[in-house]
């Protein structure tokens, strides 16, 4: 007599008949069984994932067009105009309901569209309406809440936005990230604390010493200086940070700084490092000497120019062209007559062509002892464009 399965019988008796049946196969048969099975669920996944992908760039990518097309153009009307527009004027402008609860997912578009116009038109845009904009959409009240609620990447990316729209956050909020754990949202908040704070923003450099900077870092640095500098705030001396820091990088990073920056008054100090252990930081102390006319430094950098390698050479006669003393004729005359490289040879000539009346007098009586195989580095610092490449 047939025995009839009904509901859970059922699916049990073909879960032991699959079963069975696949117990009765060779090892290698089952092994490539289980592995083709498990890359077809995890092929699965990944078909969802790219799909749901998809759906969601489409999504976000309307919200973006229906926000742009809505916004954009009286933002950035706004934005540019020269007359001061009151809150309630932008809000009627923008058509924007105040009293309405903005959705998060709407501010992260304001915010891109004002990064876009900040972008685009920098030194046209009228600071007090833009500001007043952020005001009528209570983007600083976002930031703040993305800060405290907000997940890593929502932290890290609200920081991120104000300094990109010149925003606000408390720094209240700010500063319970500023020793966090996890380095990449600790750097994102120090940065941003040094774009905000008018007290001591840089003294994570003074505490710790070992302080570590990417070279993205340093790009992002220099934008934040540059940023201060640009709406009135002190620019700190750079010159303790070359004498402090352990790390060779950020020495050097500090050292361009006080060329950019042109720090006159730290030029006895960093003249010490003309003597680091370092070719690099060597180098580029030279360089920054040079640049500020320290002028007390050429009879060292003479004394220790036959003992460097070629590249701390280079920058010697560079920054004794830079100088411009007229007392280093005799030194690059003979500079030139010793040096046995192509490159430090060319770099003496630029320096003689540059320096004075009586530099190029030198260099033209080099020239007419020059043979046929050193005359082309004469034609070469001779010619307008080639001269300005090096």
């Amino acid at each position: 007599m047939e025995q009839v399965l009904y509901g859970i019988d059922y699916i049990e008796y073909y879960f032991y008949w699959i079963y069975y049946k696949f117990i009765g196969y060779p090892l290698i048969i089952r092994i490539c069984s289980i592995a083709v099975m498990f890359c077809i669920i995890a092929y699965l996944f990944l078909l969802l994932h790219i799909i749901y992908g998809i759906f969601n760039r489409k999504k976000e990518k309307r919200r973006y067009q229906k926000a742009y097309d809505k916004y954009y153009e009286d933002m950035l009307s706004i934005s540019l105009d020269s007359s001061t527009i009151s809150d309630e004027e932008i809000a009627d402008r923008l058509k924007y309901d105040t009293k309405k609860r903005p959705k998060p997912n709407e501010l992260r578009i304001i915010t891109q569209l004002l990064t876009e116009i900040k972008t685009a038109h920098e030194n046209e845009i009228n600071e007090v309406n833009y500001h007043s904009i952020q005001t009528v959409f209570q983007i600083t009240r976002f930031l703040e809440h993305e800060l405290q609620f907000g997940a890593k990447r929502a932290k890290i990316q609200a920081l991120k936005i104000i300094q990109s729209i010149n925003g606000y956050a408390s720094e209240a909020v700010l500063v319970r990230f500023l020793y966090h754990r996890k380095i990449e949202l600790r750097n994102s908040a120090r940065y941003t604390y040094m774009w905000l704070s008018q007290g001591n923003p840089f003294r994570f450099f003074d505490e710790d010493i070992s302080m570590k900077l990417r070279q993205w870092d340093m790009m992002e640095l220099h934008a934040i200086l540059e940023h201060r500098r640009k709406v009135g705030y002190n620019t700190p001396s750079f010159i303790k940070w070359v004498n402090t820091s352990a790390e060779e990088n950020v020495k050097i990073f500090f050292i361009n700084e006080i060329r950019l920056y042109n720090e006159t008054e730290s030029a006895p100090t960093l003249a010490k490092q003309i003597n680091a252990r370092s070719v690099e930081i060597r180098s580029e102390a030279i360089k920054t000497l040079g640049k500020l006319k320290y002028k007390e430094v050429e009879p060292k950098l003479i004394e220790m120019y036959n003992v460097q390698p070629e590249e701390v050479k280079r920058q010697i006669i560079t920054a004794i062209a830079d100088l411009k003393t007229d007392k280093a004729l005799g030194f690059l005359y003979n500079a030139y007559d010793d040096a046995d490289n192509w490159g430090t040879k060319r770099v003496i000539l630029k320096a003689l062509y540059d320096y004075s009346a009586m530099g190029r007098k030198t260099f033209e009586q080099l020239e007419r002892k020059a043979d046929s195989h050193t005359a082309i580095l004469f034609a070469h610092t001779k010619h307008p464009l080639i001269n300005q490449l090096i």
